[in-house]
């Protein structure tokens, strides 16, 4: 069952969330942790608990899905228990490998954010040159958590059109979004024995009761944008969308050679598309791709022609999921 509580932060919200990190390490007897650190475009691993000073996991930069990385780092150092931070669409991509793939899991911490949107790098570059560094950039994006972040129309069209922000899932959820983050912070954790190992003393008063509820409603509106902006992009591109898998499958044809979406895809390292001596992808195959995309962008983020994937594979996901159940509706 899962298990809440708010932390105080008193005023210092990112020194917090990394001594939380640091507790957790000590606590789950990790050897390695796996994150982004600052100044780094992809995940790294440190052994030093004490590095953690370095790690913000708001920094408003996602160039790699870290969930891709895992698998390698279990297999390279197999008697280690590892801690790894992700985004939700990062936790939402390892949920899927652990179906595709056996992962030792066992000896896995999985910690989990709220996100609050990610640029594209060569405008985090600039933002973070006019703001004089990149901890003063991420520092604006944590500031307005409350509100459920800045401007969406900045972020990356994945961000934009996000199914959900919300740490969620993993071990150890943290939660910023809704919430004043310079006095509270949510920790969630899988079942109360997790919140145990992590010394957890207090209970939700009503008081902080009350600061849930304006959480969940902030949420609720950006899960309503996300649904919306996902609407008016097909809307917008309707004329040039493939309009169904068959004819996504016949622009993956005419893209010949070039696997960029697929290099990049957190998913395709352990279940590539096959494709025959014709040059045909399997339908099966990308089926099962689009099912269980994770909606991280990475794809769209690596295509040379510059194609709206987040924008196509959303819609063809949506058609897919409702011809098997057409009682669903994932917005």
């Amino acid at each position: 069952m899962n298990t809440s509580w708010l932390v105080e932060t008193h005023g210092d919200p990112l020194g917090v969330i990394q001594l939380l990190i640091k507790d957790a390490w000590e606590r789950f007897e990790l050897d390695t942790m796996m994150l982004s650190m600052n100044g780094s475009t992809k995940p790294r691993l440190i052994n030093d608990p004490e590095q953690l000073y370095k790690v913000n996991p708001f920094k408003p930069l996602m160039t790699k899905n870290a969930a891709k990385y895992l698998p390698q780092v279990l297999e390279d150092i197999p008697d280690s228990r590892v801690g790894v931070v992700l985004r939700p669409c990062e936790m939402r991509a390892l949920v899927e490998k652990t179906k595709r793939e056996a992962l030792p899991m066992d000896r896995v911490l999985t910690i989990c954010f709220d996100c609050l949107g990610t640029y594209p790098l060569e405008d985090y570059q600039w933002r973070a040159e006019r703001k004089g560094s990149p901890e003063r950039l991420a520092w604006e994006s944590l500031h307005f958590a409350r509100q459920g972040g800045i401007a969406a129309y900045r972020y990356r069209s994945a961000c934009q059109a996000c199914r959900t922000p919300i740490g969620q899932g993993a071990d150890v959820n943290i939660g910023v979004i809704g919430l004043p983050v310079r006095q509270k912070i949510l920790v969630n954790t899988r079942d109360s024995e997790t919140a145990n190992t992590l010394g957890r003393e207090e209970s939700i008063s009503e008081e902080d009761q009350s600061l849930i509820d304006q959480r969940d409603y902030i949420i609720a509106r950006l899960l309503q944008r996300g649904s919306n902006t996902r609407q008016r992009l097909a809307e917008n591109l309707e004329s040039i969308l493939p309009r169904d898998l068959d004819a996504l499958l016949h622009l993956f044809e005419r893209c010949g050679e070039c696997r960029e979406c697929f290099d990049n895809c957190p998913l395709c390292a352990a279940d590539y598309p096959a494709r025959d001596e014709l040059g045909l992808y399997a339908r099966e195959d990308v089926m099962q791709w689009m099912i269980s995309c994770a909606g991280c962008g990475m794809c769209e983020q690596a295509c040379p022609n510059h194609l709206p994937l987040v924008t196509i594979f959303s819609q063809i996901r949506q058609q897919l999921i409702e011809s098997i159940d057409p009682a669903s509706q994932i917005h």
